[in-house]
């Protein structure tokens, strides 16, 4: 039997990665929201996909930024929170963010990322 996480309702999040250690530091704020895709995960046609959805206006992030977000939701869903396995049919929203004309870098937000996922999931 294969084992998967998900969520059941739709969860805020607002990250911001901070760091500075002598030179060039780490900054970038995430902000959006994680939601289930679909209501009966056990019904045939789910959709167990796990979907990125850049709904940003403006330009708080970027957009060579916006790769490496994506990039790192997916690195999260390949292992869940909370026992390891999988996650499933979950949508990823980001909605705003900020940047710093220094310290910003797609690490930063990279990292930003994973820590919201794991704020809201």
């Amino acid at each position: 039997m294969n084992y998967r996480e998900t969520i059941s309702q739709k969860a805020h999040f607002n990250y911001l990665h901070k760091k500075q250690s002598g030179g060039a530091g780490q900054f970038a704020r995430v902000m959006g929201y994680i939601e289930p895709t679909t209501t009966d995960l056990n019904s045939e046609d789910a959709d167990l996909a796990c979907q990125f959805v850049d709904a940003t206006e403006g330009q708080n992030i970027p957009n060579e930024y916006i790769p490496a977000i994506e990039k790192a939701f997916h690195e999260c869903t390949k292992k869940g929170i909370q026992t390891g396995y999988p996650v499933v049919g979950i949508k990823y929203v980001l909605t705003d963010g900020q940047t710093h004309v220094v310290d910003s870098s797609s690490l930063a937000f990279g990292i930003a990322t994973k820590y919201s996922f794991k704020e809201a999931f």
